[in-house]
């Protein structure tokens, strides 16, 4: 259950993003969350300083991938060997601080955001690490075409900016869809896209008390909807009604400490390319075709609307990416 115990108004972002939100202790099921403004894990961070970065920072540097690198073919091979390399080895120093993190939530003590990445990512890249290094290992020649085929097989720290890109364009073409359906549905509920598209808006629909917006009174159609357009997983209409609420529980409370983290620790303005990418995917945002600026527009929308209006239930803002999906609620005093 996320709470906040404490806050202390910061700063700016930078000259184009005003502040977000507060310096404040939260709580993420059992787990104390404290926002710490010099340890972030952006997969290619912004600044230039090696010895600031996490294990995951570092190996991110070497993505052959990335926008704006030219390579010729040997060199993209060696390029590609040097990443998954370090991305392994990101994976091994990630292992030993995800027992320590274990050991601090334990002792009841508070964690950066940085460290609440690896508590949640390092579970699902545990087992995928073995098969992925003996891959390296025997058949180096095959990864790259089995990461774009099966991209649920490499870990976090291995995967390219590439194969997201492409994995992300997928799912676009599939929200796209579901955009169509949330049209009917909202219908169905008596809302309009009028009602999404600001701050102003969304809040009175919000405040109407429509059940659409309630997680335990949604229906199972809606459930299953929330679920694809996240990404959770396949087999929706297969899986228990239980298993969708809670699923897409477990999403909402992840995105709602990652919104309050980047919102008091002001990081949305130095998150590197990759990690600005898998936040906006995350909550569901089409990140594809986008360039980077609207990207971190687009979070740091998010983030405020999050923060400022809706800080117990993601789920209002969640139905306005479907509703409105390309577009972002227009809010109060928006920088733009």
């Amino acid at each position: 259950m996320l709470a906040r115990v404490a806050a202390t108004r910061l700063g700016m972002l930078d000259h184009r993003l005003p502040t977000l939100g507060s310096r404040a202790l939260f709580r993420f099921a059992n787990m104390p969350v404290k926002p710490r403004s010099l340890f972030h894990t952006s997969a290619v961070t912004r600044t230039t300083d090696w010895q600031n970065m996490t294990a995951t920072e570092q190996a991110a540097t070497f993505d052959p991938t990335l926008p704006g690198r030219v390579l010729g073919p040997w060199q993209k091979f060696t390029g590609f060997m040097s990443f998954y390399k370090e991305g392994i080895k990101a994976l091994w120093a990630n292992r030993t601080q995800y027992r320590s993190i274990k050991q601090q939530i334990r002792n009841d003590e508070e964690i950066s955001r940085a460290e609440f990445q690896i508590y949640t990512r390092y579970p699902n890249d545990r087992l995928r690490m073995i098969p992925f290094a003996v891959l390296v290992v025997l058949a180096p020649e095959l990864i790259y075409l089995i990461v774009l085929l099966m991209p649920g097989f490499c870990p976090s720290t291995c995967m390219t900016y590439r194969a997201m890109t492409k994995g992300a364009r997928r799912h676009d073409k599939l929200k796209q869809k579901l955009h169509l359906q949330a049209l009917n549905r909202i219908r169905n509920a008596g809302l309009s896209t009028s009602d999404f598209v600001d701050e102003a808006a969304l809040t009175k629909a919000v405040q109407a008390g429509n059940s659409v917006f309630s997680l335990d009174q949604m229906s199972r159609t809606n459930l299953a909807l929330m679920y694809r357009f996240f990404g959770i997983g396949p087999l929706s209409m297969v899986l228990p009604t239980s298993w969708l609420r809670a699923s897409v529980q477990r999403r909402l409370e992840y995105i709602r400490t990652d919104d309050a983290l980047l919102g008091s620790e002001q990081l949305i303005s130095g998150l590197g390319l990759v990690e600005l990418f898998r936040a906006c995917q995350e909550r569901g945002i089409p990140a594809a075709d986008l360039p980077e600026y609207q990207l971190r527009l687009a979070l740091y929308n998010w983030v405020r609307l999050s923060q400022r209006q809706m800080p117990d239930n993601a789920v209002p803002i969640a139905w306005s990416r479907l509703v409105l999906l390309n577009r972002s609620v227009k809010l109060a005093n928006s920088p733009v």
